[in-house]
This record gives C-alpha cells, structure tokens and sequence, in this order.
C-alpha cells in the first residue's frame, strides 16, 4: 500500500511539473537570403577624361541553374594606362532595379571583390593595386585602381565573396566563403 501512494503522489508530481514548465516558445530564425545579383558592373575612368561602363548581365541572376540570357561586354582599354575602376553590383530583375553595392559597402567585413587578369602579365594584362578597405580595415576591393599591360587580349574575371575566410586572398579559392557573383569580362587592349 505504501509503495502505491508512492507511486501516486510520483505521478502526481511529475504531472504538475510536466504542465506547469511550458517551453519557452523560441522565435524561428528567419532565412537568410542572399541578393539576387543580375549584373557585375564596372565604373572605369581615369585623369585623362576616360569615363566607360561595362557590364555582365545574366538574366536569371549569377548561380541560377537557367541563367536566362547572358550579355558580356568587352572591357576595351588603352595599353600602358592607369584607370580607376568602381564595382558595382545590381539587381536589374526588379523595376526599378536595385543597386545591391549600398548593401555590400553596408556589410563590407562580410565581402571581398577580387580580379583576377588571364594572362597574369604581358599582353592582354591588367594589374590591380590601391583597392579600398572594409569598415575593419581589412580590403574589400570595390574601387580598385587598373594599369594595363601592352596591347593584346585576354579576361578579367571579377569575383565577389561572401563572408570570405581570407581577406587578404590572391584568389577566389584562396579567399574561402561563398561566391556571391563570378563575371568573366573579355579585355582588348588596343
């Protein structure tokens, strides 16, 4: 009999303590969602009145699986001249359309732009030096400063990282995070 009301007032407990210790009720997290990025744009000028825009423009945005129309136009450049280049990346899906870089200036510890010119050097060239720095100090490389090579062709690949593991990274796969838009421009330098 003992054992009984022993096992009731147990039940009875654990009853009251099961009810009465509601879950706090946790807030869901809400998705984070990347921008959809249409087009990689770059702003080039220099001291001596140069003032062109050249664009990558894909439809569906960078990363869909059906990118829709892609539209690149050639970076044409003069050989052995310094230029002042400003990235800018859009969201041209909407109307109007959204110019994203607000946002990623916003967060600049948590993006990288990063070029990478093939060939390296010589003809078709471009170096890269002078980016500009994140909110930490550390590059992020929007506006960069562009000294062409001889004449010639070649590519401009323009990255832009996410969260990057390595800010100070000569490449993209170096650089670590994930790749929020890759453009790779066709250069003529003439």
């Amino acid at each position: 009999m003992k054992r009984i009301q022993q096992i009731a007032i147990l039940a009875v407990a654990a009853s009251t303590i099961f009810t009465a210790c509601k879950k706090d009720e946790l807030p869901t997290p809400e998705p984070v969602e990347q921008e959809l990025i249409t087009t990689v744009r770059l702003i080039v000028t220099n001291s001596s009145g140069f003032n062109k825009t050249f664009n990558y423009k894909v439809d569906n945005g960078f990363g869909s699986s059906t990118q829709g129309n892609v539209r690149i136009d050639d970076v044409a450049l003069a050989p052995g001249t310094n230029y002042d280049v400003e990235v800018q990346v859009w969201d041209e899906s909407k109307n109007p359309a959204e110019n994203i870089t607000e946002e990623v200036i916003a967060e600049s510890h948590h993006h990288l732009f990063i070029f990478r010119s093939n060939p390296a050097s010589g003809a078709g060239s471009i170096a890269f030096s002078n980016g500009n720095k994140d909110d930490e100090g550390e590059p992020l490389n929007q506006k960069i400063a562009f000294t062409t090579g001889a004449a010639g062709n070649g590519s401009l690949t323009v990255t832009l990282k996410h969260e990057p593991t390595n800010k100070n990274a000569a490449n993209a796969a170096e650089a670590g995070g994930e790749t929020d838009a890759e453009a790779i421009f066709p250069v003529k330098l003439q």
